[in-house]
């Protein structure tokens, strides 16, 4: 596929005069019904993305831009309220219609003259890492059709992938930014949980969400963040959280690139990732994390938990409005006791200061995003390492180690499998130094991609 043009080349056609506003939001609508096929979307009003576009392009003539990125389109996941689309979590359990009201981040953006596209297909309720899940129906790969975009955000990367937009939301519980980021071959990023605000974005499980922006170029995300990270007096869990800061990083970084058992890869991802290595200026060594086992049945007992905790009362009122795979995540929450849920709260603190105080020195963490290329549409297994693993288990495989560490990750493409479908390196950083990440990112990437995917 031909790289899609990066919302930092929009910004700056903006800027320029040489791409107004209005034709950015005609593109994106032309675009989207020629890829139709990809199932991307699960609400687009023509007239409401081309009201804010004209709005955007007449404020840009008058002198009253709002920000670098007002005019440019961004796609947003069905679990995010809208006020002018319906969130619906691609679930017939409870459909919301727009009530007037925007998630926090959805209202920073739109008050920053991003034009809010349209809502993307997602795994039903985000409880899910394939995409196959949705009341909508699937979503499929840019790349091959006949392959899955990994989820539950599938909808938001097959649509920057595709060259629809040129970023789009995501939500993030165990890799759902950065498996379909991964799968889809564009750049997705979870920052440390409590620096960004979860309110107004439908929960799957509190104490591991984290929204994130999904982009063509690394240094999109960039454009996104000031719009991202710091308190909301919405969302308690940022009442500490820092603003936006400077992407800076000097020297060498020190790279830790985690191996072993329970973190298996298949021998084309593993050779991919080694090659990436090998091209980059940084002191890289390798390390095993012990009980890998124990940490993801950890992050699993929660997430499961506080699913259930959150559907509970709806699941008693209308089990049918939920899939019946969904429903049975939701029950399997219902078997978890409460010394479990403690236990694995255990867990999870002792995984932090391993990887801080145990693991050798480093400034970031390394993993391929998925130990497989994206997997065909109902292939139920996947073999690596000399494992057969569920597909749903092998794409949350590496993920979900961010979401229970609370870690700042981000995925970049490094490559094709034999098929040309698009495999993803995974960085993770230390709790709250998402710049720092950022800016060894950008060396990494430069490095790796010449700063394109």
């Amino acid at each position: 596929m031909k790289r899609s043009e990066s919302l930092s080349e929009q910004v700056a056609a903006l800027a320029d005069g040489s791409q107004t506003a209005s034709f950015l939001a005609e593109r994106s609508l032309e675009r989207a019904k020629k890829n139709a096929g990809l199932n991307a979307f699960a609400a687009l009003d023509e007239r409401t993305v081309l009201a804010q576009a004209e709005a955007a392009t007449q404020r840009r003539s008058s002198g009253k831009t709002l920000s670098p990125i007002d005019g440019v389109p961004i796609a947003v996941k069905d679990n995010y309220l809208t006020k002018d689309y319906p969130t619906t979590a691609c679930s017939n359990a409870a459909p919301l219609e727009p009530s007037g009201t925007d998630a926090t981040l959805v209202a920073n953006l739109r008050a920053a003259g991003a034009v809010i596209f349209a809502k993307t297909n997602m795994h039903e309720w985000a409880y899910g890492a394939t995409n196959d899940t949705s009341t909508i129906g699937v979503t499929r790969n840019p790349h091959n059709l006949d392959h899955i975009t990994g989820g539950s955000s599938g909808g938001s990367g097959a649509a920057v992938a595709a060259g629809i937009v040129a970023a789009a939301l995501g939500s993030d519980t165990g890799g759902s930014v950065r498996i379909p980021s991964s799968a889809c071959g564009i750049y997705g990023f979870k920052p440390s949980y409590g620096r960004a605000s979860r309110n107004g974005v439908l929960p799957l499980s509190w104490s591991l969400d984290a929204p994130g922006p999904m982009t063509a170029a690394l240094e999109d995300i960039g454009h996104l963040l000031p719009f991202f990270l710091g308190a909301d007096p919405k969302d308690n869990s940022t009442f500490n959280a820092a603003p936006f800061g400077q992407i800076s990083f000097e020297g060498k970084p020190k790279l830790l690139s985690l191996t072993g058992k329970g973190l298996e890869r298949s021998d084309e991802v593993d050779a991919a990732i080694r090659s990436a290595l090998s091209t980059l200026d940084a002191a890289i060594t390798e390390a095993q994390l012990a009980n890998v086992t124990g940490y993801f049945a950890a992050w699993e007992a929660i997430l499961h938990c506080e699913a259930t905790a959150y559907h509970n009362a709806l699941l008693a009122k209308n089990p049918e409005g939920f899939t019946s795979v969904t429903r049975a995540h939701l029950e399997a929450g219902r078997r978890l006791t409460g010394v479990e849920f403690l236990e694995a709260q255990k867990l999870r603190t002792h995984l932090l200061k391993v990887m801080l105080n145990e693991l050798p020195d480093w400034d970031a963490l390394v993993l391929p995003t998925l130990p497989v290329p994206a997997p065909p549409h109902g292939q139920d297994k996947q073999k690596f390492g000399g494992r057969s693993v569920t597909t749903q288990d092998s794409m949350t495989w590496f993920c979900w180690i961010g979401n229970l560490a609370g870690l700042p990750c981000l995925t970049i493409p490094v490559g094709k499998s034999s098929k040309g479908l698009p495999i993803g390196m995974m960085l993770m950083g230390k709790p709250g130094c998402d710049e720092k990440l950022l800016a060894i990112a950008r060396n990494i990437d430069q490095s790796i991609n010449g700063g394109e995917a």
